[in-house]
């Protein structure tokens, strides 16, 4: 027995290296960084450790395989980790819709509530919303699950006009735009690419106003197209029941919105002129002003239906401006006439519900080279008016692209 003890006595040291090759070469391989994004990657569950169940914005959530996904920048910057909450519900529909969600929102004026709305006319359009599609800005589908959302989020400040981003905002997966959202002949700036229109009723109509010489004849529209509504007041739930069921608008300022005589022609818009798409020139006198116009599927387009619409939740309205906008406008004689604007409302509504974000058209710091909008012939200033707070925004968009959230386009 003491002659072949001398080989295995040789071989042991061979197999201990090899072994030791083995180990060493699993740890490597389990300790390499992971090598990069990939498109078809997609982890549905990875954010709820951090902020909370998102059952609320299914349909909504976070990819980390990005390339520079927003959600992992917020986790790494104090400030604004504790400003989001990706939780909140970001659009409402008739599922949400409870005798405790009345009762809670009745305390709050519009845009946060509905304080002295009919109970009727909050109902009857929230049961209309009753589909999968309306709790979800995206529709569900493995493709979307799989891929990293892109977004590209299009103001209509003066910034764009010979900025030549038109493909890169195409190349985003979504694009959303707001207001008096003039694409032709700007094709080369701002792209033709639309998914998402945002807007108030009052926004709409001004626009549509106001920018009509300058090219914004009518609301986007396409099959593939939504609407976002901000309800800012009555009107925007009258209207939304409206262009649902295909009927004209049967009440309230809009009442009587129909086809005839006063339908919108090439020669210009049946509507008075205002001031500002914005800005009322009196307490709430924008949103009283009586407009006569076509119906709404004139707006919308033939393919209107309730998947075609979107809701933002009051609650959501509010929980971004106590946390995101807090204007010390609130305090003064304008306090009630106060809200963040259309296109600050789009920003954050993308930046809760897309992998990756990037705004154009936004005020940023050096504001005063651009005209107010790209589409302006001739130069005009930037207005501040008193129902939005528009420093306070450049600040936070200024914020939010130095903590690597938001990706602002700047000149």
């Amino acid at each position: 027995m003491g002659r072949p003890r001398g080989p295995l006595l040789w071989l042991l040291p061979l197999l201990a290296a090899a072994c030791s090759g083995i180990l060493v070469a699993l740890y490597c391989s389990a300790a390499r960084p992971y090598p990069g994004p990939r498109a078809g990657a997609r982890n549905t569950t990875s954010s709820r450790g951090f902020f909370g169940h998102k059952a609320s914005n299914a349909g909504m959530r976070k990819n980390p395989h990005c390339r520079r996904p927003l959600d992992l920048a917020i986790q790494r910057h104090p400030h604004f980790r504790a400003l989001f909450d990706l939780s909140t519900p970001v659009l409402l529909s008739g599922g949400l819709f409870t005798q405790e969600l009345w009762d809670s929102l009745s305390q709050h004026k519009a845009p946060y509530g509905w304080q002295g709305l009919s109970y009727q006319a909050i109902n009857s359009t929230l049961s209309l919303l009753n589909s999968s599609e309306s709790s979800q800005l995206f529709a569900t589908s493995k493709k979307l699950l799989s891929s990293c959302i892109r977004c590209a989020v299009v103001g209509n400040g003066g910034i764009l006009n010979g900025s030549r981003q038109g493909l890169n905002i195409d190349a985003h997966d979504y694009v959303f735009r707001l207001n008096g959202a003039v694409i032709k002949g700007f094709e080369k700036d701002v792209g033709n690419k639309t998914s998402f229109y945002g807007f108030t009723v009052n926004t709409m109509k001004n626009s549509l106003i106001s920018y009509w010489n300058f090219g914004f004849t009518s609301v986007p529209q396409g099959p593939d197209l939504r609407y976002i509504f901000i309800p800012s007041d009555i009107r925007d739930y009258v209207m939304l029941r409206s262009a649902i069921l295909g009927v004209p608008v049967p009440e309230g300022p809009d009442k009587g919105d129909s086809p005839g005589p006063t339908a919108r022609t090439a020669a210009g818009p049946p509507y008075p002129s205002l001031r500002s798409p914005t800005c009322p020139t009196t307490p709430r006198a924008a949103l009283s002003t009586s407009f006569v116009g076509p119906r709404p599927q004139t707006y919308f387009g033939p393919e209107a239906s309730a998947r075609k619409f979107k809701l933002l939740h009051p609650d959501f309205i509010s929980y971004l401006r106590e946390r995101f906008l807090k204007s010390k406008l609130i305090n003064t004689n304008f306090g009630d006439l106060y809200m963040p604007s259309t296109g600050a409302l789009m920003l954050l509504t993308a930046l809760h519900t897309c992998d990756q974000v990037s705004a154009y058209g936004f005020i940023t710091s050096n504001y005063w080279k651009f005209s107010d909008h790209y589409f302006e012939r001739v130069k005009k200033p930037l207005i501040f008016y008193v129902n939005h707070d528009l420093s306070l925004e450049a600040s936070l968009w200024r914020d939010l692209h130095k903590a690597g959230i938001l990706q602002l386009y700047q000149r």
